[in-house]
């Protein structure tokens, strides 16, 4: 039927392995993240990261890290990672304790540097 268009979209699909990755990709990078993070704390500016790269890996996303304003804090961030790979995750994983991981490794590498 004309005018019945599908409009399909690429669904992201993502393992525990390859969001570790992206996990440990993200702290390679910390120190230039950190160093960005504009007015948010340096546990927001890695979990927006890791948020970013997952965008990045299953599309782009509909603005860029530097222009997000609307998402400020690190558990919020937690939280859309989290819903990211609800839907995403193939086979299901718990990507948690991934992620806790990156921001333990940032809060002791920043304690033991003060």
């Amino acid at each position: 039927m004309a005018g019945n268009t599908k409009v399909r979209s690429r669904a992201m699909s993502i393992d525990a392995r390859t969001f570790g990755e992206i996990c440990n990709d993200v702290w390679r990078d910390r120190e230039a993240i950190v160093f960005r993070r504009g007015i948010v704390t340096g546990e927001a500016a890695l979990v927006r990261a890791v948020y970013w790269r997952l965008c990045k890996a299953g599309g782009k996303p509909g603005r860029s890290m530097d222009d997000c304003d609307a998402v400020r804090s690190s558990l919020t961030y937690q939280l859309v990672v989290g819903s990211m790979l609800e839907l995403c995750a193939r086979p299901r994983f718990d990507g948690a304790p991934i992620l806790n991981e990156l921001v333990h490794r940032y809060r002791q590498e920043l304690a033991e540097s003060h």
